[in-house]
């Protein structure tokens, strides 16, 4: 875009009903939406995906569904969650995406906070969805995304709705309406109401557009889950928005996506670290098996580029490794987007070498969720980059150094919590949003992040530690998959000090190379604690003596996290106190 401003975008803002009928209107005959069925793909374009939408909203006005009732959608990424989305959006009702990963109890709470009167489900929800339906009143219909079950389907209410003479655009929308009430995972079990409103969502929308660049000849790959707010509103909101195409992924296993990328032609990939992570092993791991000359070119090359790289902008990966990449299956894709946390060195790093652009940001749920993005022809892997259009962003109480807690402010920033002023009136005071993240700005307007503000640890002699910080150094090193660091006290001197709990990448020691360039194979697990006891001494050798890791423990298995994968900190540390 040209001359983007935030009074340019908030010009062009109203809701998504609206501007899905100005994308069909531009774009009928071309896919919106597509997924593999079989040998086949079954395909969406623009003018059916409205014409099931405007069906589907009349039938719900006909069930009796009101402006401003609580409707939820809860299945894996299909045709049939996006449809449902959009039909409760156009009927004046407010969706409720559930999460498929957590328990009944959870799932039971939300629906009854919410006041949810009807769930969209697909059939492997089915019983657990009735199951709730018995135990509240407010919760009136299940509707089943799938034919072959006894409740009524989405199928044959659009079909039913083709026959109504029903107008959906006669329930007024606004852009001051809520759209989306979002419950937040948390990674302290208490989980919060987000009250996005039509100028939120598309307000982020616009504005995520305005710095990565997408356009009606794009086809995004669908991994993230659709409840996930920066896949909704990035790859499913923004998408459509576009006139790009989406494309179901099957599920998450690298193969999978790898095929449906190759067969679908996707070009855009939004992911979450550990995705990009074991897709990058596996490419490490497949040059590593290749014959001793092929290999020794290819690790040659690798390394030419990362030094070319320190120089200049030129990706001299992008021919050099052309003939990989189309082996890899991702010869398509022109562009990553990682979010939902850090993304390791190492991976953001491979991907650059071989040729793949590959960017990362940062956002919150209160926020819509997208406040900062890398420039493509300025990234900085190391930030999280500078605040999208029209959003501002401060340092709140800077210490010496500049650090502070991060506030944003902006078209984007949520009412406030469901029902709950005070867990609202904690983070949002006088139109800023207190993030609860610590971090600094530098010189040109690039944001970093040093940690969450309740995770800071404080030594005696008054010192500020942020764990986060060390388990990104740490986190640089292959050979740790996870970390978490805290304060463990010494016994001896009855000090706290910094600690490392480290799930160590089980699968790259077993390819380990020792200092003398010779591959380790089947590495005993034993030696597993040294080597890496080393590595963490060498990644932290260059911090002040207080930050530095005293002592670590290995777990063999994964953190407990939240369904968004985000470490549980406070069920560690409760394990550590037991």
């Amino acid at each position: 875009m040209e001359n983007v401003s935030k009074e340019s975008i908030l010009k062009t803002v109203k809701p998504l009903r609206e501007m899905l009928k100005d994308t069909t209107n531009k774009f009928g005959t071309k896919t919106a939406l597509q997924e593999r069925s079989g040998d086949k793909f079954v395909k969406y374009s623009y003018n059916k995906l409205d014409k099931y939408v405007t069906n589907l909203a009349k039938m719900l006005i006909k069930l009796g569904v009101k402006k401003g009732d609580k409707i939820s959608v809860i299945s894996k990424n299909r045709p049939e969650w996006t449809i449902s989305y959009l039909a409760i959006h156009m009927s004046g009702a407010i969706v409720v995406p559930l999460d498929p990963l957590l328990k009944e109890g959870e799932l039971f709470n939300i629906i009854k906070k919410a006041n949810v009167k009807i769930v969209f489900c697909s059939s492997d929800y089915m019983f657990l969805m009735n199951g709730i339906k018995g135990k509240l009143d407010t919760l009136k219909r299940i509707i089943s995304m799938d034919e072959d079950h006894d409740e009524v389907d989405i199928h044959t209410l659009i079909s039913e709705g083709k026959k109504l003479d029903i107008n959906p655009f006669n329930v007024p929308v606004t852009n001051s309406d809520l759209m989306v009430l979002l419950f937040t995972s948390g990674t302290t079990g208490k989980s919060k109401g987000v009250m996005l409103t039509n100028e939120n969502v598309i307000y982020d929308v616009l504005a995520s557009v305005d710095r990565v660049v997408f356009n009606e000849n794009d086809t995004f790959i669908s991994i993230l889950p659709l409840h996930h707010v920066f896949e909704a509103t990035v790859g499913f909101i923004g998408a459509l928005v576009k006139g790009s195409t989406i494309m179901y992924a099957r599920g998450y296993r690298p193969s999978d996506i790898i095929e449906d990328i190759q067969d679908s032609k996707a070009t855009i990939m939004l992911g979450v670290p550990l995705l990009f992570e074991k897709i990058a092993l596996g490419i490490l791991k497949a040059i590593n098996k290749q014959p001793f000359g092929v290999k020794t070119i290819l690790r040659s090359a690798y390394g030419f580029v990362g030094i070319m790289r320190r120089f200049s902008n030129a990706n001299l990966g992008k021919p050099i490794f052309k003939g990989l990449r189309e082996k890899s299956g991702l010869s398509s894709i022109r562009l990553m987007v990682s979010g939902g946390a850090a993304l390791k060195d190492w991976v953001s790093h491979t991907f650059e070498r071989l040729g793949f652009p590959i960017i990362q940001g940062y956002g919150l749920s209160e926020a819509s969720p997208v406040t900062n993005v890398n420039p493509l022809n300025a990234a900085n892997n190391h930030s999280i980059g500078p605040p999208l259009v029209g959003m501002e962003m401060k340092i709140v109480n800077p210490n010496s150094e500049g650090v502070g807690e991060i506030a944003i402010k902006g078209p984007n920033v949520m009412l406030g919590y469901y029902e709950d002023e005070e867990e609202t009136n904690k983070v949002l005071r006088d139109g800023w949003l207190y993030t609860g993240d610590i971090g600094y700005i530098d010189n040109k307007g690039y944001f970093y992040i040093k940690g969450r503000q309740k995770n800071v640890i404080v030594t005696e002699a008054g010192k500020n530690i942020y764990p986060e910080e060390i388990e990104e150094k740490l986190m640089k090193s292959p050979m740790i998959q996870e970390v978490v660091v805290m304060s463990k006290r010494n016994e001896r001197t009855g000090r706290e000090e910094v600690h490392a709990v480290i799930y160590p990448n089980l699968e790259y020691n077993s390819f380990y190379e020792g200092k003398d360039g010779q591959v380790v194979a089947n590495i005993a697990l034993e030696e597993v604690g040294k080597i890496i006891k080393d590595e963490v001494k060498s990644l932290t050798n260059n911090l002040a003596t207080y930050k530095r890791v005293k002592s670590i423990s290995l777990q063999l298995k994964e953190f407990e996290k939240t369904t968004t994968k985000k470490i549980k900190r406070h069920m560690t540390n409760e394990k550590k106190k037991n």
